[in-house]
């Protein structure tokens, strides 16, 4: 079956902190959102907590539920919207609900930290500011 649209990730209960960190220690730089090549809407999220600078990216996982980390490795930089620098390559991948109970995969990419440099986003954010 070849799906032809997918649902937007929603993020409308979502209320970013760019000025100062929120109260589980989150401050937001900026976001993009795009499509993916088959049609998939994205919607990318860089925020900084603690020493650790990340990007999450969320997208529909219609078609796709059954993908795997490496799979998700391979997406990511086919897509072209992120670059992993280095062999370690951190990043968390699992499926959940966004704000309005659509099935999504969230993927958690470790972009730095206090002990490096690991990988770099090939997008361009729009600042919440």
């Amino acid at each position: 079956m070849l799906i032809k649209e997918f649902p937007v990730p929603c993020r409308i209960d979502y209320v970013p902190s760019p000025y100062e960190p929120d109260e589980d220690g989150v401050m937001d730089i900026g976001y993009c959102c795009g499509r993916l090549s088959d049609g998939r809407a994205y919607r990318l999220e860089c925020w900084r907590m603690d020493d650790m600078l990340m990007a999450t990216v969320m997208f529909s996982d219609a078609g796709i539920s059954a993908y795997n980390r490496q799979d998700m490795y391979c997406l990511v930089e086919a897509e072209v919207l992120f670059k992993f620098t280095t062999e370690r390559r951190p990043m968390q991948c699992t499926r959940t609900e966004d704000d309005a109970g659509t099935a999504v995969w969230a993927l958690n990419m470790m972009l730095a930290n206090h002990k490096g440099t690991y990988g770099e986003l090939l997008v361009k954010l729009q600042s919440y500011k």
